[in-house]
């Protein structure tokens, strides 16, 4: 009885104090490497209620948040287009699922400092005609698509003559597009072209010489955490980002595309 006492004692500390609070991090879980689903724990795994575990990028990130923050971590796998409104309704406390801190995106919610910056590439078949391309005009003609309600579909028409396909869902669609021969390419962010690579060794990645790929605006380089417009989350997060210097940020980040399932 006496050790059951000196248990709820402490449970009744830990949530006065904060520490049993819930970060609740919306992401997809299917944009590998940022973020995930798998079968087993594995090494960084994050149980979902659904069933199954989070993994990725955004998900060692979001551990180191929560951890740092004295709070239990809560990965709630919502599709991309559901995230701002889950932010918006209470649902979730944060979205870090690989998300550009856009200005439009501004407009109804904030960010914080950036956790990962990144560059524009095209994903095709490792033995298409566009394989070798270095510019934007070497893939004209190409039939390029790219993610729904994103930047990098909008960074399409930056590519002369080409054939611009209707957005797709996931990443995940748009790779069986490319193997499939359905579509030349799409646009990715290196991380996800690395990943998607690493996975299926029939496709590969072309990054552009200097001067010769997108013209990106230097918010969509850039990933941050989400958060409601005037959080106090915001300078707390931001403390705890400041602690994870690059190397460590490329340390998780080749971690997890190692880490990713094959079937990503």
């Amino acid at each position: 009885m006496r050790k059951m006492a000196v248990f709820f004692a402490l449970m009744m500390l830990m949530t006065a104090t904060g520490l049993c609070e819930t970060l609740r991090v919306g992401m997809e879980c299917n944009y590998a490497p940022y973020n995930w689903t798998q079968s087993e724990a594995g090494e960084a795994g994050v149980a979902l209620k659904a069933g199954g575990y989070a993994d990725g990028y955004d998900v060692r990130v979001a551990k180191i948040i929560a951890d740092a923050m004295g709070r239990e971590l809560e990965i709630v796998k919502t599709e991309w287009d559901g995230l701002t409104p889950a932010l918006l309704t209470g649902n979730i406390d944060v979205i870090i699922a690989g998300m550009s801190p856009t200005e439009k995106r501004r407009m109804t919610i904030d960010f914080t400092d950036t956790y990962y910056t990144t560059e524009l590439c095209v994903v095709v078949g490792k033995n298409s005609k566009f394989a070798q391309a270095k510019s934007l005009s070497d893939l004209s003609g190409a039939k390029i698509t790219g993610q729904m309600s994103t930047f990098h579909y909008d960074m399409i028409d930056q590519i002369p003559n080409v054939v611009k396909m209707p957005a797709q869902d996931t990443f995940p669609t748009m790779i069986v597009a490319v193997s499939s021969g359905a579509i030349d390419g799409y646009v990715a962010d290196r991380p996800g072209a690395l990943s998607a690579v690493y996975a299926n060794p029939e496709l590969t990645f072309v990054s552009f010489e200097e001067g010769q790929g997108f013209d990106v605006p230097e918010d969509n380089r850039e990933i941050a955490v989400g958060i409601p417009q005037g959080s106090p989350l915001k300078e707390e997060i931001n403390e705890i980002l400041a602690g994870i210097d690059d190397q460590q940020r490329k340390a998780l980040m080749d971690a997890s595309v190692q880490a990713q399932p094959l079937s990503n």
